[in-house]
């Protein structure tokens, strides 16, 4: 079974080029690499032509723009995935990761053993391989999407269970899938599409799961890194509430809209109260564009899906969230009283 791995380069042709060589060295070698190069300086293309276009293993596709992951990895989902009948799975992988020899072998062992439609690979710090980098996602019933096990222990997260969806960094899909739901939403650009995914997923009934067993080194968001600023994290808490008011059954927004409301009057209070700017005004700005300018993009974009698509039942959903209270009263101690940072005052003004 040839299994087709989509990667994208964006002036990071060292990373990529270590992330080539580890996936060369697969135990399991029936794969096909779609390297696309996302708009990047003249010495990445260069090296690329020189070094893969005659590859066997690779189809090197260049674009003249960037195109942002979301965009990016349509592009080719759209172009070579959905059409071929006999790819099964698809995966997709950061060029920033390596992976030890069994990944691909355990990758698929797992996905045909476990008759999953998704999963989220097991995402180790690369320069600490003592500490997790992601274990996909869970979600909160006040509509955040989480990275599990974010500098924890690996030894905290060898157990396989359900999620709600996996860090597209190092994720494997069923083709049918995302034939039937869809591929990322273009609403996103770089951040939140794979959350969004895998929450589309999980409404609709299909199964994502973390599997320890498929280990992924990640060097973390080299390429976020270089965008990160005060649009991108507005950006990321605008797709936090674009997501939850698409995707979520009517019933089940009115039975969490007092737990919605209750948590964000707190959490302007709070950074009020304490005197966090930066916070308060992502905040405060990502609210009013979701109630004003926001609100008809996300009306259209949820009668499309429910139009289209039958959710599973409220109560399902709800088993699968994590009630909001005790998590963020975690968060309110560690990055409120204990003066940790959060990611969004990692930008400056």
């Amino acid at each position: 079974m040839k299994v087709p791995i989509i990667i994208l380069n964006w002036n990071g042709i060292a990373d990529t080029e270590e992330c080539l060589e580890s996936i060369f060295n697969q135990t399991y070698d029936d794969y096909k690499v779609y390297l696309l190069d996302n708009g990047s300086n003249e010495n990445d293309v260069r090296v690329l032509k020189e070094k893969y276009v005659a590859h066997p293993k690779i189809e090197l596709i260049f674009e003249a723009e960037n195109h942002g992951f979301t965009r990016g990895n349509n592009l080719i989902l759209h172009r070579y995935i959905l059409p071929e009948i006999s790819y099964k799975y698809v995966i997709l992988l950061n060029n920033d990761t390596t992976v030890p020899t069994d990944w691909l072998a355990n990758l698929l062992q797992s996905i045909e053993t476990h008759q999953a439609d998704m999963i989220a690979c097991k995402m180790v710090n690369y320069y600490d391989h003592k500490r997790m980098d992601n274990a996909g996602h869970k979600m909160l019933n006040t509509a955040e999407v989480i990275p599990a096990g974010y500098a924890e222990s690996v030894e905290d997260w060898q157990e396989m269970h359900e999620n709600m969806g996996a860090c597209a960094g190092a994720a494997l899909y069923s083709v049918d899938m995302l034939r039937d739901i869809g591929v990322f939403d273009e609403y996103f650009d770089t951040g939140y599409e794979d959350a969004e995914l895998g929450i589309r997923a999980n409404v609709l009934g299909y199964t994502s799961i973390f599997e320890p067993n498929v280990i992924v080194y990640h060097k973390e968001s080299q390429s976020v890194n270089k965008i990160i600023d005060y649009d991108y994290l507005l950006k990321i808490q605008l797709n936090i509430f674009y997501a939850y008011f698409k995707l979520m059954p009517a019933s089940f927004l009115l039975l969490n809209l007092p737990f919605l409301v209750f948590k964000y009057l707190t959490i302007l209070i709070i950074d009020i109260v304490f005197i966090r700017p930066k916070f308060l005004k992502i905040m405060l700005d990502a609210i009013s564009k979701t109630l004003f300018k926001e609100r008809k993009t996300i009306l259209t974009a949820r009668r499309a899906f429910h139009q289209k698509h039958k959710t599973i039942s409220t109560w399902k959903i709800q088993r699968k969230l994590e009630f909001f209270l005790w998590f963020d009263i975690k968060r309110f101690v560690k990055y409120v009283l204990l003066g940790q940072k959060t990611e969004f005052e990692r930008y400056e003004t």
